[in-house]
């Protein structure tokens, strides 16, 4: 098996639901099922984030006369079905269920349509970023795909070839960022890009504090429950 990844990136005001989360950096959202054919469509994302970035994403994305896949300037309007399965003051669990999917100029239509059958997804959405990873099998070649991907794709939006080789990290995605508090999963981002946790350390906690703008109390009470989370997460999926 190998896994091809590619990156879209979308300029303010090139797609709706994109721009949602270029206005609100502390949203998140990632596949936990996504399966595709060249008829159709079906997948279960989680998205988390404030309450009010949540509403917002879903103004956007319940609209079920618009494709949010498609990145052709002449977006298909195929139909589409959603669902909110679970919420929460800091998630969203959406079903979506796209039963007309031919001739979407889309990452998902068009690798089933290059790579045939049998074809495993996984998407993430964050900022002005949307992460496409595809499981495939050996032999299959994606020069096509990223060929077709290419084409007549609509202003402000650009793919990039990201990775294509021996699949990583397949089914960890059951734990995932949308069920961090924003206010923790910042705190942790900071402390990463910051240098916190390199040998020897290349900031501070007070330092970091100051950058987000909090008490040093808080950042440092934020930052032990994240790490409080991803040691039990961790801990459960291995036991």
């Amino acid at each position: 098996m190998r896994e091809f990844v590619i990156t879209i990136r979308y300029e303010r005001g090139s797609d709706p639901l994109m721009d949602v989360f270029a206005d609100h950096p502390e949203l998140v959202g990632q596949s936990l099922a996504c399966s595709v054919t060249t008829d159709s469509m079906w997948r279960l994302d989680r998205f988390g984030g404030p309450d009010s970035a949540l509403d917002s994403l879903e103004d956007a994305l319940l609209d079920s006369e618009r494709c949010e896949e498609c990145l052709s300037p002449h977006t298909c309007h195929c139909h589409c079905e959603y669902e909110v399965v679970t919420e929460s003051s800091s998630t969203r669990t959406v079903y979506s269920y796209r039963p007309e999917l031919d001739g979407c100029h889309s990452v998902p239509y068009l690798a089933a349509c290059e790579l045939g059958d049998g074809l495993l997804f996984e998407v993430s959405r964050h900022e002005n970023r949307c992460r496409w990873r595809i499981l495939l099998r050996e032999g299959q070649s994606v020069g096509s795909l990223y060929d077709r991907l290419q084409e007549d794709l609509r202003e402000g939006v650009t793919i990039d070839l990201e990775q294509l080789g021996r699949p990583t990290r397949w089914g960890d995605g059951f734990v995932t960022l949308a069920d961090l508090p924003a206010t923790q999963r910042t705190t942790l981002e900071a402390a990463v890009d910051g240098g916190y946790y390199e040998t020897p350390r290349a900031t501070t906690a007070e330092a970091l504090a100051e950058r987000l703008g909090v008490p040093q109390s808080t950042f440092q009470y934020r930052l032990q429950r994240a790490e409080a989370w991803l040691a039990t997460q961790f801990v459960s999926e291995t036991l």
